[in-house]
């Protein structure tokens, strides 16, 4: 692997080689090919993200289905946090949809984690949760090794990917 096209790896965690659905919080990356990728967060069967045309909240089975079917390269990350299902409905249900760096599909996941805003970036985020043990073990969906880990990119490629999106 190439470490130095990635701002974040996850070869130090622990992999899971069959998804099991996680109880816990799960935070879900998509697109990890991808610059920005885009993410999202579970609660035991029920998914959720800020997108730019609206926001989504699905039964993971669903989710899997979608991305088995599109060949989505992903990794959805157990992280050691409890939540209730109700206060992640909340949470996202204060956002309309994602349209700046500021208000990106990181906001609510910040908002639940209770993260700073000075985080704007999703390896900044997993640096965060990684030093302080909050992520347990991945598993990853159509990716290789050699995949694993979120390319580099700075704000300004979130800003440009918004106005491809909204042109």
């Amino acid at each position: 692997m190439d470490k130095s096209r990635f701002d974040f790896t996850f070869e130090h965690l622990k992999p899971n080689n069959c998804y099991e659905e996680f109880e816990g919080l799960s935070l879900w990356i998509f697109h990890i090919d991808k610059v920005p990728p885009h993410v999202g967060l579970s609660v035991g069967d029920m998914f959720f993200s800020l997108k730019s045309n609206g926001r989504d909240e699905i039964p993971i089975i669903k989710l899997i289905q979608l991305i088995d079917k599109k060949e989505i390269k992903s990794v959805v990350l157990n992280l050691r946090v409890n939540i209730f299902l109700s206060e992640v409905r909340r949470v996202f249900s204060l956002y309309d949809r994602a349209f700046s760096v500021k208000t990106s599909c990181l906001a609510p996941i910040k908002e639940v984690l209770n993260i700073s805003e000075n985080v704007t970036k999703l390896s900044e985020l997993l640096s965060h949760l990684n030093d302080n043990n909050i992520l347990s073990e991945y598993h990853g969906f159509n990716v290789t090794e050699s995949e694993l880990g979120i390319l580099s990119y700075g704000p300004e490629d979130i800003e440009k990917r918004f106005n491809r999106l909204h042109a």
